[in-house]
């Protein structure tokens, strides 16, 4: 699963629970971060061929980066803001802090896979928004 599929499934989850919510506030769904975190590790680990450590090290920075994402997705949501760009830029931050971790976990090798990805891909994508949002 790419970041981009992970960012459309964050956002489809967080407007299904939102919708669910205002239907049944007494059933609220919550998102499984763990599972997800585990899928994209074991779907990393496939790719790029990373040892056990490294499998546990990148299911540690998912579990610790997608609940902060998803929480600031949800303040902006909540706070009545429905313009794409700010769900883009907290999205970007935070999958540029995912790339920072990944960047230390693999291997040189292991990186300049990922970079000529489709992971590398939309990293290229994300720096240039994120440039210019800084200017």
């Amino acid at each position: 699963m790419s970041n981009l599929k992970i960012i459309l499934t964050i956002a489809v989850i967080l407007t299904c629970n939102s919708i669910i919510s205002a239907q049944n506030p007494q059933n609220e769904e919550k998102i499984n971060i763990p599972e997800m975190a585990a899928k994209e590790a074991d779907n990393l680990m496939g790719l790029f061929k990373l040892e056990e450590y490294q499998v546990f090290l990148v299911d540690s920075v998912l579990q610790a980066n997608l609940p902060v994402m998803i929480e600031e997705m949800t303040k902006i949501k909540q706070s009545g803001a429905s313009n794409q760009e700010s769900f883009q830029y907290i999205s970007d931050k935070w999958l540029d802090k995912t790339d920072e971790a990944f960047f230390k976990i693999f291997t040189k090798e292991q990186w300049n896979k990922y970079l000529k990805s489709s992971y590398g891909k939309e990293k290229k994508k994300r720096d240039k928004r994120l440039k210019k949002t800084i200017k």
